[in-house]
């Protein structure tokens, strides 16, 4: 792709919108699985089944969709991804049966996978100089959108139900489509091999680059400590001294967004310092956050701070742990991004599930400890890897000296 195409900040804004409104298709079910049940009759352990394939799907698009970004023209890819998810966003709107529903929202998650296109895309039109900076801005837009989505779906089902949320997402949708066509530049796919090629390249890449697999750990249990601790936030204020409802760790949420503005300072660091060292600072700023939450555990204050720092310390990561992969090939940043985001997401799966477990057994500290440990292991990942492979080189030196 020519670097040659001007990087506005205009662009870059609609670039970090658009992300935004597409990944809220994810997570706007997930406070509207109340009314759901209510609608279909259903359990909330059915109703929650809603939110699960949801995720699901945004998992398998990213496997299975984000790497065509290095064999399409992105423009275009775009705007057929969001044609789908209108037409996915109306259909649930439309949903007569609960099955329905849940399928509507598998494909949901499978096509809102956009944002996961546009990152390598912005990547390639951005220069070695500011490639951070970038990254981290079109980063604002997506931890907005994660963030925000619970808070305004609720708003929104509150005042008018649940199939006005997925209305008003299919019209966002259509709307930020014909915007993209006009307003978004035009790139070349840069590999003519074919789909199977393509996808069964991608575990043979993650073997053979180093790099990218100590981003995968790192940003995956980097990942899981932020799907830790907001999975068990409404736990820990539900109960004294605070005794809040759950719409209270919703509203705690929209603190967590002032966190997303982290992301181009971050940017800045890495185009200044490098990416491994904004990937250090990062897991010692998220790691000293929970060593806050634990310690202030008794004030509303401190557990406000710890969401804010947590968010900007691991959102933050992922642009590092982004932009160094994206030095590795400029030809394969999708399949580089789809790896690395599959890794992220199932971190994330591994969060949720350990933080029930640990919040029936140990509470809240151990919930802080586990957040700890996770945040230790993507430390260590780093040293690991770099040990293995510099013993490798040292093998393979050594094999190419005795063949002399």
């Amino acid at each position: 792709m020519k670097h040659s195409i001007s990087l506005s900040r205009g662009l870059i804004f609609l670039m970090a919108v658009t992300s935004g409104f597409t990944v809220a298709n994810v997570y706007i079910n997930q406070t509207l699985l109340v009314s759901m049940a209510g609608t279909f009759h259903v359990t909330a352990a059915q109703a929650g089944m809603i939110a699960t394939l949801a995720q699901i799907g945004y998992a398998a698009g990213n496997l299975l969709l984000v790497p065509l970004g290095d064999l399409f023209e992105r423009r275009r890819f775009i705007v057929g991804l969001l044609f789908l998810v209108g037409v996915c966003s109306a259909a649930s709107a439309l949903a007569v049966s609960f099955s329905w529903l849940a399928v509507t929202n598998l494909l949901l998650g499978f096509f809102t996978i956009i944002p996961q296109i546009l990152v390598p895309f912005a990547a390639g039109l951005a220069n070695d100089k500011n490639r951070g900076k970038v990254l981290g801005n079109v980063a604002i837009g997506l931890v907005c959108g994660i963030l925000g989505a619970r808070v305004v779906s609720g708003a929104i089902d509150a005042q008018y139900g649940w199939r006005v949320m997925y209305w008003i997402a299919c019209a966002a949708a259509v709307i930020i489509m014909l915007i993209i066509r006009f307003c978004f530049p035009k790139s070349k796919g840069t590999h003519a091999v074919g789909y199977g090629k393509l996808i069964s390249s991608l575990f043979p890449l993650l073997i053979k680059e180093k790099a990218l697999r100590k981003a995968c750990v790192n940003q995956g249990f980097m990942f899981g400590a932020f799907s830790l601790f907001w999975t068990t936030l409404v736990f820990m204020v539900s109960e004294p001294p605070f005794s809040f409802g759950s719409q209270t760790a919703g509203t705690i949420g929209l603190v967590g967004i002032g966190g997303a503005f982290a992301t181009p300072l971050i940017g800045r660091i890495i185009d200044q310092k490098g990416a491994a060292f904004a990937n250090k600072l990062c897991m010692s700023f998220t790691l000293l956050s929970f060593v806050l939450l634990m310690a202030g555990r008794t004030s509303m204050l401190v557990i406000v701070l710890g969401a804010l720092f947590i968010t900007m310390g691991i959102q933050a990561n992922q642009v590092a742990c982004q932009a160094e992969i994206f030095q590795l090939s400029a030809d394969m940043r999708s399949r580089l991004n789809g790896i690395f985001m599959v890794s992220t997401f199932l971190g994330g799966a591994l969060g949720s599930y350990a933080g029930g477990a640990v919040w029936m057994l140990f509470h809240w500290n151990g919930v802080c400890i586990l957040g700890m440990i996770m945040i230790g292991i993507a430390f260590s990942s780093r040293i690991t890897i770099n040990r293995a492979a510099k013993q490798s080189d040292i093998r393979r030196e050594i094999e190419a000296g005795a063949n002399k």
